[in-house]
C-alpha cells in the first residue's frame, strides 16, 4: 500500500528547505498542473531549492482555489491546508483510475466524445378516433442509448489494473488513444488511405499493398497488408505485433487477426502496447511532451491533433471534478478538527492580605 507523502521539516522562506522535502513538494506541484488542475499550466524543474519558482506556483494554487490564501504563515507543513490540498488531489486522482465511476465516465467522456450515452428521438403514429374520425395522433418518443464509453471502458479498466497501468496518466493515454485511432470508442479495421494502399491505376494495387513489404512490421508479401493492418482500440498493425502482443495477451492473432476487434480482446492489447513502451510513456507524459507520448504509440504523428485535443479536455475535467472535490475534503477535515483548548496556568499564590488596625486612640 502506497504511503502519504509527508514533509519531514516546513518549508518557506527562512524554513529548513531539506533537499528531499523540495524535491517530493515540487513534484507534487508538476504532477498537478500536468493533471490539468492549474490553468495555465506551471513550468518547474524537478530539482532545486525554495526559490521564487516554488513561491509562484504554490501562490498560483493558492490563488485559484483558496482566494490567494491557504496558509498565512508562510511556510508549508505536512498538515497545512495547501499540502494536503496537493496530496488529496493526487490520491483522488488514483481512484479515478482505479475503478468504473461516475467520475471515470465522465472523464472518458470528456476525452472521446464519440462514445457517449445519447438521446435517440423518432416520431410514433397511432390511429385515434376523434368526433368519430380517425386521424393519426403523433407522438415524439425519447428514448436513452447506451454509447460505447458504457461498454467498452469497463474492459479498458480491467485490462489496464492487470497490467499495474491503472493511474490518471495511464488511464489518459489510453482514452487519447482511443480518440486518436476510434473517435466513436469502438474497435474498428483500419481503413483504406493513402498511408497504406497504392494510388489508383498502379499496377498490381490492391488494399493495404503498402504494408505487404514492410519488414519493419515483419511482413513478407503479398497479402500481409491486408491481413495484419489495424485493429482495434490501438490500430494494432503488422505480423510481428500480432505475433508478440497476441502472445502475451493469450489469443493467437495471427490465426485469426479480427479477433483483435473484440472488445476484451481490443482492450487487452491496448493495455499491453502501452505496457511494452510503459517508462517512455511516463517520462514523455512526466514533461507534458504529448507529441512523444503519441508517437510511441503510433510511430508518428498521425492523429496528434486529436490526442492533444483529449488531453485538454479531460484535464479541464479532471480541474473543476477532481481536483474542486479534493478543495472540499480537505477543508472539511480541516473544520473537524477538534480545537485545542489553550493551557489554563494555575493561578498564582498570593499572600494573605495584611490585616489593617484602627490605631488606639
Amino acid at each position: 500500500m502506497a504511503t502519504t507523502p509527508t514533509l519531514s521539516a516546513p518549508v518557506g522562506p527562512g524554513q529548513p528547505n531539506r533537499p528531499d522535502d523540495l524535491r517530493l513538494l515540487r513534484q507534487a506541484l508538476i504532477d498537478f498542473s500536468n493533471r490539468g488542475f492549474l490553468q495555465p499550466p506551471i513550468t518547474l524543474a524537478a530539482e532545486g531549492g525554495w526559490d521564487a519558482t516554488v513561491a509562484a506556483a504554490l501562490q498560483a494554487v493558492e490563488n485559484q482555489y483558496f482566494f490567494g490564501e491557504a496558509d498565512p504563515d508562510n511556510k508549508l507543513e505536512t498538515n497545512d491546508t495547501l499540502f494536503q490540498f496537493l496530496v488529496q488531489s493526487g490520491e483522488d486522482s488514483q481512484r479515478l483510475a482505479a475503478s468504473l465511476s461516475s467520475e471515470t465516465y465522465g472523464l472518458a467522456a470528456a476525452m472521446v466524445p464519440g462514445g457517449v450515452d445519447r438521446t435517440k428521438r423518432s416520431t410514433v403514429q397511432t390511429p385515434q378516433l376523434v368526433n368519430g374520425k380517425m386521424v393519426m395522433k403523433r407522438e415524439v418518443k425519447v428514448e436513452k442509448v447506451s454509447g460505447n464509453i458504457r461498454s467498452h471502458l469497463p474492459f479498458i479498466l480491467q485490462a489496464l489494473t492487470q497490467r499495474g497501468l491503472n493511474d490518471t496518466d495511464m488511464l489518459m493515454m489510453a482514452l487519447g488513444t482511443v480518440r486518436a485511432e476510434s473517435a466513436a470508442f469502438q474497435p474498428i479495421d483500419e481503413g483504406i488511405s493513402k498511408y497504406n494502399t497504392s494510388p489508383k491505376g498502379t499496377e498490381g494495387r490492391h488494399a493495404f499493398d503498402l504494408y505487404d513489404d514492410r519488414s519493419d512490421l515483419g511482413n513478407a508479401g503479398d497479402g500481409d497488408g491486408a491481413l495484419y493492418k489495424g485493429r482495434g482500440f490501438v490500430q494494432l498493425t503488422g505480423h510481428d505485433n500480432y505475433q508478440t502482443v497476441g502472445g502475451q495477451v493469450g489469443v493467437d492473432l495471427l490465426a485469426d487477426p479480427d479477433r483483435a476487434n473484440e472488445p476484451a480482446v481490443a482492450a487487452a492489447v491496448l493495455a499491453q502496447f502501452l505496457k511494452n513502451k510503459e517508462p517512455a510513456i511516463r517520462q514523455a507524459l512526466k514533461h507534458n511532451d504529448l507529441a512523444r507520448a503519441r508517437k510511441l504509440v503510433n510511430g508518428g504523428s498521425h492523429g496528434l491533433p486529436a490526442f492533444r485535443e483529449a488531453f485538454a479536455a479531460g484535464r479541464r475535467y479532471l480541474g473543476l471534478v477532481v481536483a474542486s472535490k479534493a478543495r472540499q475534503t480537505v477543508k472539511a477535515k480541516a473544520a473537524a478538527k477538534p480545537v485545542p483548548k489553550p493551557a489554563v496556568a494555575p493561578a498564582a499564590k498570593t499572600a494573605a492580605p495584611a490585616v489593617k488596625t484602627m490605631p488606639l486612640p
